[in-house]
Parts: structure tokens; C-alpha cells; sequence
């Protein structure tokens, strides 16, 4: 059963007196035209486009297959778990709409502004799926109990098999420090009870890579061989949802700046780029202007992150202010 998405309306920053909101894009894919049970496919190589995105996309003309990238597509083949059908998802339908993406491991997407990367819908194509759950010709069936794994068999009962995605994000061809790992499969929990293997469709939080210009799709498994990963390196996704920084009114000091996750439970970040070295104090203060917090913190030249406790709040509308006033407002929801 489809899921009804809800967008996450993520709140920035506003160094006016006029408070500007985030601009939040949810990419569905549904803009592209495709007969159906089909996909992209262009032999000369093209990438293509979304109002916020640039998927990377590469064909190998002389041997005539998808070297790498990502395709639209909305192949509904939930049966055929061959290398013949790269390109439908085990679902057999995308999140929402009509179309979804299928990516390769060490695809890019490189993003048109500088954005939070809010997340996306995630799920295994058909291809891993069926691979997984059944083994084949190059890959180990997950949990096999046959044979040896490091010098014996584990406590499991079985291989400690897993399958993952790594999102890393980069910005002006640097990598960030943080990176969002979700796991497509897992069987490391001892017996078989935990055992799984994503079907559905799940959501991916990303908020944690901060202010991104670009992210890349890896993905990772325990069944490596000679020539690498054995499992088929092929994901599926959805809703890729981004929060441009673009339009909001910067401080002297203060660039490239976001907040998140937002709403918050625990914790909050506050993410910028800081011209020099500056004192400050902050204030956390609700809708009746009460201060309930004061933070006091040193910027450093260069990126800042600064992590806050919030865990304490009632939920509900606070705003941040600073002491020099160079900081007019910053609204967040606690919930």
C-alpha cells in the first residue's frame, strides 16, 4: 500500500525584519513522460534534469549498456530477478505518482542551489531483492549456513550478511564529515528473527549532511569477492526532497547558514559559514519573548556547527536571537 508523503517544511533562516521560509522541492519524477514498464534511456549519454537537480546518467555505447547514474523509470517487474531487469524496484510501484528512480552505486546528483538534502524514499530494486533472498551464479544467498565465513561459522546460525546505502554530500568539491548510512538488508542480529530484507518503501533522513551542492549513492555489502561487491549494486528511490538556501538574507558574519532537523525533539543545528573569529551569545526565546535559554559560543573563521539541546523545551514556536542583533530571527519548532 502506498504511504501519503507529507513534506517536512523545514524553516530557515531570516536576517531581515521580514522572516523567509525555506524552499522546499519534492522531486516525484512524475514530470517525465514514459510509456509504461519503461525507463530513460539515452545512447548519447545525457544526464537529465529536475527543477532543483541534475541526475548524472552515462551509456556505454560500444558494448550498449547503462554504465552509471541514476534512470527514471516505472518498470513494475517484480518477478524477473535477473541482470535483465535492472531497473524495476521489489515494490513494484514508486511512492507516489507514476515514477521513481533507479541508481547505481557511486551515482551523483548534483544539486542547483546550495541545499539541505531533506532525504528520500528508499527500496530495493527487484534485481538485489531476489539476488539476496536467493543467491545466484556471482552472489551468496544472505544467511547462507553453508561453508565457512572467517575461519567458522558465527553464533548466528548463519553468514552475518548486509547490504547498505552510504549518502555523502559534498560542497564546492569538498567532502563533508558527516555521512547517512541505511541498510537495504541486514543479518548480523544472532538468529534469524531479525533477519530482513527492505520490500517497502522507507524514508531516508539526510538533514544530518547539512548545506550540500552535490551527494553520491554508495552502496556496500558483506559479499565481496575477487572483483568486488557480488551483490547487485542497484537501489531504488523517490521523493528526493531538497530545502534551498537561496534567497536568504545573510549577516556580516554570517553565510550559508541552515538549520535542522526542523521541527526537533532533542537537538538542533545550527550550520553557517563565519567570515572571522566572533563571540556571541544566543537566546532561544518563545512566542511571548521570554528567554528560556542562553548559549553562549566562539565562531571560528570557516564552517561553524553548532549543536543544541533542546530537549528540555515544551514543545511548540521559538525563535533564536543573538546579542549584536546581526541575527534578527531564527523560527524553530520544537515538537
Amino acid at each position: 500500500m502506498k504511504q501519503i508523503f507529507t513534506k517536512l517544511n523545514l524553516v530557515l533562516l531570516a536576517f531581515s525584519s521580514t522572516q523567509m521560509d525555506a524552499q522546499v522541492s519534492v522531486e516525484t519524477f512524475d514530470t517525465y513522460t514514459l510509456s509504461a514498464n519503461s525507463f530513460y534511456k539515452n545512447t548519447s549519454t545525457d544526464d537529465w534534469d529536475t527543477p532543483s537537480a541534475t541526475f548524472h546518467y552515462s551509456w556505454d555505447v560500444a558494448n550498449d549498456y547503462w554504465e552509471s547514474g541514476s534512470v527514471y523509470t516505472n518498470v513494475n517487474d517484480t518477478v524477473n530477478g535477473t541482470y535483465t531487469n535492472l531497473y524495476g524496484c521489489i515494490p513494484g510501484e514508486a511512492f507516489s505518482g507514476s515514477n521513481y528512480v533507479t541508481a547505481q552505486g557511486g551515482a551523483k546528483v548534483t544539486l542547483k542551489n546550495l541545499s539541505i538534502l531533506s532525504g528520500f524514499y528508499v527500496t530495493n530494486t527487484t534485481y538485489a531483492w531476489k539476488t539476496i533472498k536467493n543467491g545466484n551464479a556471482f552472489s551468496r544467498k544472505f544467511g547462507d549456513t553453508t561453508g565457512t565465513f572467517s575461519g567458522g561459522i558465527y553464533a548466528q546460525g548463519h553468514y552475518p550478511d548486509w547490504f547498505k546505502l552510504v549518502v555523502r554530500g559534498y560542497r564546492a568539491g569538498a567532502l563533508l564529515t558527516d555521512s547517512v548510512e541505511f541498510y537495504l538488508a541486514d543479518y548480523r542480529a544472532t538468529g534469524t528473527a531479525n533477519d530482513y530484507v527492505v520490500k517497502n518503501w522507507q524514508f531516508v533522513n539526510c538533514t544530518s549532511l547539512g548545506i550540500v551542492d552535490s551527494v553520491f549513492f554508495y552502496l556496500k555489502s558483506s559479499d565481496v569477492g575477487s572483483f568486488g561487491m557480488n551483490t547487485p549494486s542497484f537501489f531504488s528511490l523517490d521523493n528526493f526532497t531538497t530545502n534551498s538556501t537561496v534567497g536568504i538574507s545573510e549577516s556580516e558574519n554570517m553565510s550559508e547558514i541552515s538549520i535542522f532537523p526542523n521541527p526537533a525533539n532533542e537537538h538542533l543545528t545550527l550550520q553557517f559559514k563565519a567570515a572571522q573569529n566572533k563571540a556571541t551569545v544566543l537566546n532561544i526565546v518563545d512566542v511571548a519573548g521570554r528567554v528560556i535559554k542562553t548559549i553562549e559560543y566562539n565562531s571560528i573563521t570557516g564552517i561553524n556547527s553548532l549543536k543544541m539541546d533542546v530537549s528540555d523545551l515544551q514543545s511548540g514556536v521559538y525563535f533564536i536571537k543573538n546579542n549584536d542583533s546581526s541575527l534578527q530571527t531564527i523560527k524553530f519548532i520544537k515538537y
